[in-house]
């Protein structure tokens, strides 16, 4: 919800600004110049205009609306930027599908449920696997980068966020590494029972023991 009413914004300022700078190109109406033609009369009318060319005729000013109206434009644009991008929040508390791809294939890949519950910035995980659940904490900084760790092994990850919904990164050990990949799950999604992960055949030694 809160990112299309963030698109909403963006768009309406964009029509607006737009719009704005449509109506300051318009040239102004002359009037002082139609009353006094239209005062003068027929025969008159040419030798009217050239004295009044030759002795009241003045640069013409340029307006600073433009100008004005660009400066207002640029802060629209860098304030709804600021909405959109900066003020992103991510939330990594929740469910998520990682699915864990070694460098090499001594270990089979593998995608398992992990849970975390905390807050934004710190807290606790707990994943599943196979009937099995390991523990770990997890930080989260500069609002986007990510580092979990289990508590009884030397499986660590760090990533990011991809999107409110996706992070990605590495992870390695002391023997091995590899990437991840993660998923978050709708919470209609989550609270359905998860089917349990494809065993993994040759599971690392100083995760699985």
């Amino acid at each position: 919800m809160i990112k299309k009413q963030q698109k909403w914004i963006a768009l309406l300022v964009t029509f607006a600004f737009a719009w704005l700078l449509q109506v300051s190109t318009m040239p102004l109406a002359a009037a002082n110049t139609t009353e006094k033609i239209s005062s003068a009369n027929v025969e008159q009318a040419p030798r009217f205009i050239e004295e009044e060319g030759d002795a009241g005729y003045q640069a013409k000013k340029k307006s600073i609306v433009p100008i004005i109206l660009i400066g207002v434009g640029v802060v629209a644009v860098a304030a709804v930027l600021f909405l959109v991008v900066l003020k992103t929040n991510y939330d990594i508390t929740g469910t998520w599908d990682i699915s864990i791809h070694y460098a090499t294939t001594e270990f089979q890949d593998y995608t398992s449920t992990w849970v975390f519950s905390g807050n934004k910035e710190s807290g606790t995980f707990m994943e599943t696997q196979n009937g099995n659940t390991y523990p770990g904490t997890y930080k989260v900084t500069n609002k986007k980068d990510v580092w979990f760790k289990y508590n009884d092994y030397t499986d660590t990850f760090v990533g990011k966020f991809d999107g409110k919904d996706k992070m990605s990164g590495t992870f390695s050990t002391d023997s091995y590494d590899g990437t991840w990949t993660a998923s978050k799950k709708s919470s209609s999604t989550a609270s359905r029972p998860a089917p349990l992960a494809r065993p993994a055949f040759a599971a690392p030694k100083s995760k699985r023991g």
